[in-house]
């Protein structure tokens, strides 16, 4: 019998099978807009302490997050090239996170001298690395998406990641939660939709059925990625995907991805630039974070919070915080309407189980744009 529990889940690090899991796909960790050549910046991606850099050349590198010699974070140094060099006493690591110069020490001591280092990617926009054990799989791309105009939100969630893994397959919070949001729209406007969830070769799909005979569909690939065609609102016909990385057990980061598919390129590209000049705009409001806390701690109503652009993520942020950063998960009463959390457990709890054993993982294969296509209806 497996000892896998329902807080498994939500456990990523040393030694814990969820973090295991995770480490086995490719995470997105950084918006490659914002990272320019000759920058380096510290993350923190599954508990691992990390240093993201851009080369002089362009190319991003991602090695350990401190310097072998006293333990300074090497974000804080100097980029030459495709090294980067401690600032503190000179030790400089190439992209492969070997050691190549000391300047006070005698030769021939760099080369004994070596941190991790990661394979890195850059692709739709951000920047990716792999954590996990050899081989490295192939990142998934969809060159068919490439073409067209696309926007990012990200944003740091102070709560266990699986808070939101499971939101992003809970429709039903949609007509409580957001209410006055843009999905209140066309068939998903004041109805609660009857839910149903099938396992599939990636992971999970989950339907939402209307009266009107309108569907609304998502796909959940396989150990956190979420896929699904956005039908309301500014978003109508955005192909939108999710992915929720954990930070450590009581952060994560989100990265959404909005594909402008179902417009030209051209003005795809426009319309996403017009989405970038709003955040923008956005970062001039007060943090979500504030918000959340502010209507948590009772200082401010619901009804109080401000009709805004990311008012869905001050929403979801209340009820998701309002779970606690790390609540006892086998205490919930689930019912027939959680059809896709229940089986989005009984997918972590199979592959934790496989973990434990010894046994060989699920391959998930990411489905391609036209499998994509034919989930949007």
């Amino acid at each position: 019998m497996s000892s896998v529990t329902d807080t498994d889940f939500e456990h990523t690090g040393p030694g814990r099978p969820a973090g295991y899991l995770l480490k086995q796909h490719w995470q997105p960790v950084y918006v490659a807009e914002d990272l320019e050549p000759g920058r380096a910046v510290p993350l923190k991606v599954l508990h691992e302490e990390l240093t993201l850099y851009r080369g002089e050349d362009g190319t991003p590198h991602i090695i350990a997050g401190r310097c072998a010699h006293r333990g300074v974070l090497l974000s804080v140094g100097i980029v030459e090239g495709n090294c980067v060099r401690c600032r503190y006493h000179g030790w400089q690591y190439d992209e492969t996170g070997q050691c190549v110069d000391q300047p006070a020490e005698p030769k021939g001591f760099a080369e004994k001298v070596r941190i991790a280092s990661y394979p890195t990617e850059e692709y739709f926009g951000f920047i990716w690395v792999y954590l996990g054990e050899s081989p490295v799989p192939v990142l998934p791309r969809w060159p068919e998406l490439e073409p067209y105009g696309r926007f990012h939100i990200t944003e740091l969630r102070k709560w266990n990641y699986f808070h939101d893994l499971e939101n992003t397959v809970d429709d039903v919070h949609q007509y409580w939660v957001h209410k006055t949001g843009v999905y209140q729209d066309d068939g998903m406007a004041g109805e609660i939709p009857e839910i149903t969830a099938e396992e599939a070769d990636f992971g999970l799909t989950q339907s939402s059925r209307f009266t009107s005979g309108f569907v609304r569909r998502l796909a959940l690939l396989m150990p956190n990625t979420l896929y699904f065609n956005s039908g309301a609102g500014e978003l109508r016909g955005f192909k939108s995907f999710l992915w929720n990385v954990p930070v450590d057990d009581e952060s994560h980061m989100m990265f959404f991805l909005f594909i402008a598919a179902h417009l030209p390129p051209e003005i795809g590209a426009r319309v996403a630039e017009g989405v970038r000049d709003a955040r923008r705009y956005l970062s001039q409001k007060r943090p979500v974070e504030e918000v959340v806390q502010a209507v948590l701690s009772g200082r401010e109503r619901w009804d109080d919070i401000e009709d805004r652009l990311d008012r869905v993520l001050i929403e979801d942020g209340i009820v998701l915080l309002g779970q606690g950063v790390l609540p006892d998960r086998s205490l919930n009463r689930l019912g027939s309407s959680d059809a896709a959390i229940v089986m989005l457990r009984k997918l972590y709890a199979r592959e934790l189980t496989a973990i434990d054993a010894g046994r060989p993982l699920t391959k998930f294969p990411a489905p391609d744009a036209a499998a994509l296509a034919r989930l949007d209806g």
